[in-house]
């Protein structure tokens, strides 16, 4: 070897350890830096005619575990689901608060049982109604809130999606410059792993919000994709996620998706901060609406039932109903209920039963009450859409539902006085334009059911001709919409447009719902269960948002239902214009109907019917034969009675110089008395039924120490039976208003605890696997400083070389 050759290869020794010495002194100062891997320079001799011409740096690599970085990312995807479900579920659990916590929405109902329980234990006092008025309204104002905070959650988190959406496309767009410029220095042979370092970190941050998959090419570039592999975010440049955001959220509605080119992958997006909010607002959320609407429609129904059934004192001048109506409103209802004129003391003026077998409109109801024995004294009518009764010349007006019995859209049953809402204490705008069923996860899934669905009105696009359909078991929402539209373009001739506007499938978060919706108020049939499975309801997602206590009762506060108009104690000779003077009990009644004779065939007697929850009792009667003692005995004798508390007693009245019967039952539970008189064929123009004869009515309307209806008002929190929907991932039960209250609360503090343990979990196991890939491409200082020592060695020794050469080149020149 010359010397020419010994000063190049000692030269390109020197510059060999001057590039690893710069690349170690690198290291050591990035030892801290979050992504930084350690650099390793390779180094390769020169060789030159087969000789050895020196040294020269080979490829500059970093010490980078390509395993563990992708199940590193994986980790990061979880890890961000995790961290956003943690986030939004403590903020719920702060919304919601605990069951022993005073601002819990079931602490506020259990205020107003209090408030009742106080009302019962004193209803003649003013405070205990102003309590109950002020329990009512702090209630439904927290109703109010829980729904509209959760909605607020919901933007919240299309927000964070807009933001997250905005975040990803940065750092796509980061990415792909320097996937630009890895390519260009590669082109050049210049080092690219600082900039592989710097990619690598923004696509973990780009794994936090949606999971990928990636792959590099051999010019460095790397591609990547949706988690799934099948559509590209970055192929030399980058593919924007697109994301419309919402600018408001009502309970029942729903966001936009994320798209990708005009696809819509938000199915496809499994993992990451994205996939988080998505689930927040799309489900967990209006699972959780879903759950607080449950609640509120039960609580508005059992006390709404309670009070229906009673009435305040005095009495008030009017009942007017919170259901929106038309007289053609169809309606189907059984039974009777009891309507009554009273005046200031709640003593009976007048009352009339009105039989609901007849009643198939709602003008047909308004008829029956005006033509009824308390026409006179009271009058029914249709204002600004709503149900009236007034009292008449000063009167006041009561009501009792007995055994009436209204059935709704979802096969739920409600007393007439219920269902008109004419003393509801909780209201809202109640009526059945809009039929919309529960939330379906899947559309396209199987019901199980199969029957008949009949939609009708009494007028507007279903009068004269309603829409029916026959269902069976694998039909799905989809395939019930498209029948429904079917009859509406075939039987009614309605263009497909009209006809998609009717009935539609609306999405509610990740969730489905049927709505049908019609020009006039429907009255929904169904010979099968379909309405019940699915919820056919005319009550909204937002009812929790919109339920109001009764302005009537807000501005006055004696109009609380306390008493009940009297259907528990029927005497004689209290019946307006009857009754006959009875000098002995044992004696033959005069003039009572007599069946025909000879006998006649079973079955058609005479009878007094004694209708209660227990259904009908006929005690038969026989002019030729029945006493006022042989009647009693009758009713006294009859099992059926005896068991309900039902009796009869006899009496001497006195005042009247009669004797008298009173039939009670003891329990307090309403009944009424009809007579078949009417129906059945009279021997003789002058006979009469027992009814007439004896006079039978009730001798009260309201007493003002009658608590019956606080005390049935405050039992109805006390209730185990109440039966709750399945909602919101709440299985359906049987329990009480407070302990389903509870059950929210509970369910929604236990899902908050499950994620901040995921999130801790998730978040120490992508640490974990970073710390595994920093341990193994880190920087080590004490390796990092023995190679500074070789390299110094190394320098130093190629640098004595160079000045031996040096020397040895003087010493030639001299020779010469």
């Amino acid at each position: 070897m010359s010397l020419t050759q010994a000063l190049n290869s000692a030269i390109s020794g020197l510059n060999t350890a001057q590039s690893r010495i710069a690349i170690t002194s690198s290291n050591i100062a990035n030892v801290n830096t979050a992504g930084y891997s350690r650099k390793i320079a390779g180094q390769e001799s020169l060789t030159l005619n087969g000789q050895g011409a020196g040294v020269q740096i080979g490829d500059v690599t970093r010490n980078v575990n390509a395993g563990l970085q992708t199940e590193l990312r994986g980790e990061l995807g979880k890890a961000g689901t995790a961290e956003v479900r943690d986030e939004f579920y403590q903020r719920i659990q702060t919304l919601f608060g605990t069951p022993q916590s005073n601002s819990a929405i079931s602490q506020r109902i259990s205020d107003l049982s209090d408030a009742f329980e106080q009302l019962n234990s004193t209803p003649e006092q003013n405070s205990p109604k102003v309590q109950v008025l002020s329990a009512a309204t702090q209630l439904v104002d927290s109703f109010g809130k829980l729904s509209d905070q959760v909605q607020n959650l919901r933007s919240d988190a299309d927000d964070s999606i807009n933001q997250e959406v905005n975040d990803a496309n940065s750092l796509l767009n980061q990415i792909a410059k320097l996937n630009t410029d890895i390519v260009r220095l590669g082109n050049i042979e210049q080092p690219t792993t600082e900039l592989r370092d710097q990619r690598d970190q923004k696509v973990n941050a780009l794994s936090k919000i949606i999971n990928t998959s990636t792959y590099t090419r051999e010019d460095g570039s790397m591609v990547i994709f949706t988690g799934n592999g099948s559509r590209p975010l970055l192929d030399r440049s980058p593919v924007p996620l697109s994301f419309a955001p919402t600018a408001g959220y009502e309970p029942g509605s729903s966001g936009s998706g994320i798209t990708l080119d005009g696809v819509d992958i938000t199915d496809e997006i499994k993992t990451g901060t994205l996939r988080g909010l998505i689930d927040m607002r799309d489900q967990d959320l209006p699972q959780l609406a879903d759950q607080v609407n449950e609640l509120a429609t039960q609580l508005r129904d059992a006390v709404n039932a309670e009070h229906n059934k009673g009435t305040a004192f005095p009495p008030p001048t009017n009942l007017t109903g919170t259901r929106q109506i038309e007289g053609t409103d169809l309606f189907s209802a059984t039974g009777s209920f009891r309507v009554a004129a009273l005046d200031s003391n709640g003593d009976i003026k007048s009352y009339a039963d009105i039989d609901l077998s007849g009643v198939t409109t709602v003008n047909d109801l308004v008829a029956a009450i005006n033509g009824s024995a308390a026409g006179g004294d009271l009058q029914a009518r249709i204002a600004d859409g709503r149900l009236v009764i007034e009292g008449q010349n000063g009167n006041r007006v009561a009501i009792n539902e007995l055994n009436s019995d209204v059935t709704l859209s979802d096969g739920r049953n409600q007393g007439l006085s219920h269902y008109f809402g004419l003393n509801d204490l909780f209201t809202n705008a109640k009526n059945s334009r809009v039929i919309t069923s529960t939330a379906i996860a899947d559309p396209s899934s199987a019901l199980g059911a199969s029957g008949t669905l009949t939609f009708s009105a009494g007028s507007g696009t279903l009068s004269p001709t309603p829409i029916s359909i026959n269902y069976t078991n694998g039909d799905s929402l989809t395939t019930l919409q498209n029948k429904l539209r079917g009859q509406l373009t075939g039987a009614l001739g309605l263009s497909s447009d009209q006809a998609a506007n009717m009935v539609y499938i609306a999405t509610d978060g990740d969730r489905s719902r049927l709505v049908i919706s019609n020009d006039a108020n429907m009255s929904v049939t169904d010979s099968g269960n379909l309405s019940d499975k699915i919820g056919l309801t005319e009550d909204q997602p937002n009812l929790a948002g919109n339920l109001t206590v009764s302005r009537d009762i807000a501005n006055d506060p004696s109009r609380l239902s306390r008493g009940t108009l009297d259907a528990d104690i029927y005497e004689s000779g209290v019946s307006t214009g009857s009754g006959i003077t009875i000098a002995d009990p044992a004696t033959t009644l005069a003039n009572l109907g007599t069946p025909a004779s000879p006998p006649a065939p079973a079955g058609t007697n005479y009878s007094l019917n004694i209708t209660g929850d227990f259904g009908t009792v006929a005690i038969s009667y026989n002019g030729s034969t029945d006493s006022l003692n042989s009647i009693a005995a009758r009713i006294n004798a009859n099992s059926t009675l005896t068991d309900n508390n039902v009796n009869a007693e006899v009496y001497f009245d006195g005042s009247a110089g009669s004797y008298k019967i009173r039939v009670q039952d003891a329990d307090g539970d309403s009944m009424f008395m009809t007579d078949n008189f009417a129906t059945m064929p009279a021997s003789a123009g002058t006979e009469k039924s027992l009814t007439d004869i004896l006079g039978f009515g009730i001798p009260y309307g309201i007493r003002e120490g009658d608590n019956s209806s606080a005390a049935s008002l405050a039992n109805a929190f006390t209730k185990t039976d109440i039966g709750f929907d399945a909602a919101g991932g709440l299985s359906p039960e049987k329990t009480s208003l407070i302990d389903y209250a509870a059950s929210i609360i509970s369910t929604a503090a236990t899902k908050a605890s499950a994620a901040s343990d995921s999130n801790a979990f998730q978040n120490a196991l992508a640490n974990d696997l970073d710390t595994r890939i920093q341990n193994e491409a880190g920087v080590n200082l004490d390796e990092e400083m023995s190679d500074l020592i070789i390299f110094q060695r190394a320098y130093s020794a190629s640098a004595k070389v160079i000045s031996t050469v040096d020397e040895l080149f003087d010493a030639l020149l001299n020779a010469v």
